[in-house]
């Protein structure tokens, strides 16, 4: 048995001299047959094929070995094979200390995903399962033996099927793991490697019922605040219109309460846009929207809104619509223009354009207005989040416009970028996806 140790440049030189002394030994005893029967051509043609014979039989040996994936040879060789045989089988020795240890992290990863609460599927480049953890045993049905499977062909779910077509995985999708179930997972796919996929999988049954109690609670409440406060805007408005016979000294706080009263109820009507969005389906059914002819009626929308006080250029670089709610669309455009005349000073420049690139279709809104600082960007679309409350206020926002943009873009699956600096000026940017682009229908 060859005992695996490391070759030294001392031992490659033993090695050599092994291989010397063996061709020494074997050319005397060439010349002393030669000497003996006088056939000296012959005698050395005999050394010569010992030799070959041997390199040969070694060759063999070794290329047998390595096809039988042997771990030791049975005998090790002198001379130069001897070098080859070691140099190979430390190679071998050395691999399979790695693969031990390969084998054994892999195992503590598998045991690590198995211990992970959400269903992980690992899928290949055609979406076909390669394995399974058990919280995807437990929460989906699906089985080791699964693998090779489709995906689609285990999880029917129409979700998942648009889902896995369109291959836009920068989102999570929500559904019903059946129509009769009430659990409600939620979905997201992560490319990892060459052309693989994690699916995750998670269970926000619980999440999702919590946000409907919330949603049906501002829901509710607005309705039945709505009616007491179009009663007392009604006895306002009677009293402004009768304000010469009532004493002066209550102009003022009528005028005042008035406009706190349609604040409210502004603030209430927000509140049910936005709890009418969330309690669609996440998946729509689209209509084809015109935005090009929608943002020109914006672009005069805009100049009376602005009163003259601002300079606008309406860029509509692409004539091409989208599939989509047209309503809703029209809130995103209009919320974020008027966002841009709210916070630009008087006599600044409101940019607006409409365009393609090669991944998606892009509504854009550039202003010279008094920007917004770093650390307020992430929370901007957050309800009745203020950058300055005071100015928020005093131009009627509601401080719901931004988390009303949210909720419509991402039912479109389309991504919201902010970019701006103090006193300098905000850039709003929606994309969506090219997927959605859409020509305008023949009539």
């Amino acid at each position: 048995m060859l005992s695996i140790k490391p070759v030294s440049s001392l031992e490659d030189s033993s090695r050599i001299v092994e291989e010397l002394i063996g061709v020494g030994a074997l050319l005397s005893a060439a010349m002393l047959l030669g000497g003996l029967t006088g056939f000296w051509g012959l005698a050395f043609l005999m050394a010569f094929g010992i030799y070959l014979a041997r390199n040969l039989f070694y060759f063999l040996h070794f290329l047998n070995l390595v096809r039988s994936r042997a771990l030791e040879p049975s005998k090790a060789p002198f001379g130069v094979w001897g070098d080859i045989y070691e140099a190979y089988f430390e190679k071998v020795f050395q691999d399979k200390r790695r693969i031990k240890r390969l084998r054994s992290e892999t195992d503590q990863v598998y045991d690590a995903m198995n211990l992970l609460p959400d269903a992980h599927i690992s899928l290949n480049e055609k979406f076909q399962i390669e394995w399974v953890n058990h919280s995807a045993e437990n929460m989906l049905g699906l089985r080791r033996n699964d693998a090779g499977h489709k995906i689609t062909n285990l999880l029917r779910q129409n979700e998942m099927v648009q889902y896995l077509e369109r291959q836009d995985f920068g989102h999570a999708i929500e559904f019903y793991l059946s129509a009769e179930s009430t659990r409600r997972l939620s979905a997201k796919i992560v490319p990892y490697f060459d052309k693989h996929y994690l699916l995750i999988i998670r269970d926000i049954t619980d999440a999702h019922n919590l946000a409907q109690v919330r949603r049906d609670f501002v829901a509710n409440a607005s309705h039945e605040l709505r009616t007491p406060l179009t009663v007392l805007n009604g006895y306002l408005e009677l009293m402004l219109d009768s304000a010469d016979s009532l004493p002066v000294i209550w102009a003022n706080p009528l005028t005042q309460m008035h406009q706190q009263s349609l604040r409210m109820q502004n603030i209430i009507n927000d509140l049910l846009t936005l709890s009418n969005i969330e309690a669609e389906d996440v998946e729509l059914e689209a209509d084809y929207v015109p935005v090009h002819s929608m943002l020109q009626k914006l672009e005069a929308e805009a100049q009376q809104l602005s009163g003259g006080k601002h300079q606008f250029h309406f860029n509509l670089e692409s004539k091409e619509g989208l599939l989509g709610k047209t309503e809703a669309l029209r809130s995103v455009f209009t919320n974020l223009v008027s966002n841009a005349i709210r916070y630009t000073p008087d006599g600044g420049e409101i940019w607006v354009r409409w365009y393609q690139t090669p991944q998606s279709m892009v509504f854009e809104v550039k202003d010279t207005g008094i920007g917004i600082a770093r650390e307020h960007i992430p929370r901007l679309t957050e309800r009745f989040y203020r950058v300055d409350t005071a100015r928020s206020r005093s131009s009627g926002g509601t401080g719901l416009g931004l988390a009303i943009v949210k909720h419509i873009i991402e039912r479109h699956h389309a991504k919201l970028a902010v970019y701006s600096r103090l006193q300098v000026g905000s850039t709003f940017r929606v994309e969506f996806p090219i997927s959605l682009k859409h020509s305008e229908p023949d009539v």
